[in-house]
């Protein structure tokens, strides 16, 4: 459903994609996005539970059976060829691509969320209506599959929980839901008594895809982010890269709630360097397989500095730093009892620092070659992407996120409404 209150430059009220390709009505709520975000996290529309299914839905009540139907089947298989990557990004042991399809074969909640997500996303990437259908149907079975659940608390929090409802957010993006924050409420209903740094396999796995998506929302949305993040959630030791990964990750968490919190109170100096040598002690402890190769020419001509890596987190996690730093920038205390030549020098710095940081989260999102880094990057993209000076960069990275949301089924159009903006200015 689109967000509330929203009317065309006709008088009418917009339709989204989800309901333009389903041949209904859209119907609008006149609460508020905050009035929103309190509803309980698994409480469906009213109009959700008198929707008729698709003709070619199955129940998962019985998942092996439901498995036995060969375009079940498929669309099973598209999720683990296509679309697991997405999750198991910063996850050496591949919770998503692994352990979550072979629960799904004794969960119909989580069979049911995989369904949802990877018909939606197929739907959109080759337009077909037939899937949208199904993709609701599903996502239908899941909310009140979750609905059940919340009767017995034990059973809800699981990891096999908590990666169904990563599932169902991803079918929310997909769906271009992207301001529905009812399964990341429930995530966090889930989270606030069982914090994930204290846990290992799925619950932890879905709790750092849980905070990626939260950090993609609220990068485009300028927002805080749903989730409290304490230190309990950082994880205690650096085992390997995929945990380097995940610390910038709850690093980024954390300039996000500090600094784009609405009501909060401007940083002072000492929490604004202290937040810098936070982030300065992650990039120093990166061994060297993090850097970045450069290989001019490697896909052709470029207006950007070709920059890949060998592993799709060291990507991510470069992309993260530079989002962080650059929030950081915006966020630094005014300086005072400047002159006027001073404060000139300081806005060509200022602007300067931006542009380095989205040339940096454009370069490694455009030479990754890879879905699952596109993925993650919408957001930084998002953020960071208005910030380039260089109007051939900008129509450059508009078509790139272009052609990627077109290959993800990701909704990019408001992304690159406010890339276009920066270009024109540029």
């Amino acid at each position: 459903m689109p967000r509330p209150f929203l009317t065309n430059s006709d008088g009418l009220r917009p339709v989204c994609l989800r309901c333009q390709q389903a041949s209904r009505n859209c119907q609008w709520s006149n609460r508020s996005p905050r009035e929103q975000q309190s509803r309980s996290p698994t409480t469906p529309d009213q109009s959700l539970t008198t929707r008729p299914r698709s003709a070619e839905y199955v129940s998962t009540k019985n998942p092996e059976a439901a498995l036995r139907n060969p375009h079940i089947a498929t669309i099973f298989r598209y999720y683990i060829e296509h679309l697991a990557g997405w999750y198991d990004l910063n996850d050496v042991k591949r919770h998503f691509g692994d352990i979550v399809p072979s629960c799904a074969r004794r969960n119909s909640l989580l069979l049911s969320a995989i369904l949802a997500f990877a018909a939606a996303s197929q739907s959109s990437s080759f337009l077909k209506k037939d899937l949208w259908d199904l993709a609701e149907s599903y996502h239908l079975e899941s909310v009140q599959a979750l609905l059940q659940l919340t009767e017995n608390p034990d059973e809800f929090r699981t990891g096999e929980t908590l990666a169904a409802i990563c599932l169902l957010r991803s079918y929310e993006i997909i769906s271009q839901n992207v301001s529905c924050q009812n399964h990341l409420q429930g995530s966090y209903s889930l989270l606030a008594s069982r914090p994930a740094g204290l846990e290992a396999g799925l619950l932890s796995a879905g709790f750092w895809n849980y905070l990626r998506e939260d950090i993609t929302v609220a990068l485009i949305e300028r927002r805080s982010l749903m989730i409290e993040l304490s230190q309990e959630h950082l994880p205690p030791t650096v085992e390997g890269e995929d945990d380097l990964a995940n610390r910038i990750t709850y690093l980024l968490g954390k300039v996000i709630n500090r600094c784009l919190n609405q009501d909060a109170s401007p940083l002072e100096q000492h929490e604004w360097h202290s937040l810098g040598d936070e982030l300065d002690t992650w990039r120093a402890s990166l061994p060297a397989s993090f850097e970045p190769i450069g290989t001019p020419g490697l896909y052709g001509q470029s207006n950007f500095p070709c920059l890949w890596t060998v592993s799709g987190w060291h990507a991510s996690s470069l992309q993260y730093y530079h989002t962080a730093l650059a929030i950081l920038s915006i966020a630094e205390p005014m300086q005072t009892g400047m002159n006027t030549l001073q404060q000139i020098q300081l806005i060509n710095n200022f602007e300067k620092k931006l542009n380095h940081h989205a040339v940096q989260v454009s370069a490694l999102a455009i030479f990754s070659n890879s879905a699952p880094v596109w993925v993650n990057s919408f957001g930084p993209i998002s953020f960071c992407g208005p910030w380039l000076r260089d109007s051939q960069r900008v129509h450059e990275l508009i078509e790139e996120t272009r052609k990627w949301g077109s290959k993800t089924g990701w909704p990019v159009a408001s992304i690159v409404e406010s890339l276009s903006r920066s270009g024109t200015r540029g």
